[in-house]
């Protein structure tokens, strides 16, 4: 996160750029502190959602009362992925999206 203006409100490093937005912006899934432990967002989408994206960051409203903190991460699920593909030339694969610090095993390029 890199901007928390008001109560549920923060501001993503992810924007139209980054992320596919055509036909339903991302989901968010999860949360991760400084110390890389996943903390869920809620149970639906109104306790955690993208409302929008610009060209460099998503806006994610949450209830209040979940706690968010600039330098947080956030996972996001793409809700629709064909359109992720055009976004960078090499896609990377992750060992394992769970740990802390995930590490790259391989890429995949594409073709478009």
């Amino acid at each position: 996160m890199v901007s928390t203006p008001e109560p549920g409100l923060a501001l993503l490093d992810a924007g139209k750029r980054d992320v596919p937005y055509d036909l339903d912006l991302p989901v968010p899934l999860a949360r991760l502190d400084a110390d890389g432990t996943r903390h869920p967002l809620g149970t639906s989408t109104t306790d955690a959602r993208i409302d929008a994206v610009n060209d460099q960051h998503a806006f994610l409203r949450t209830d209040p009362a979940v706690p968010v903190a600039l330098g947080d991460r956030v996972l996001l699920g793409l809700s629709h992925p064909c359109t992720m593909f055009d976004k960078g030339r090499l896609i990377p694969v992750i060992a394992d999206l769970d740990d802390a610090d995930p590490l790259i095993v391989g890429l995949i390029e594409t073709r478009f």
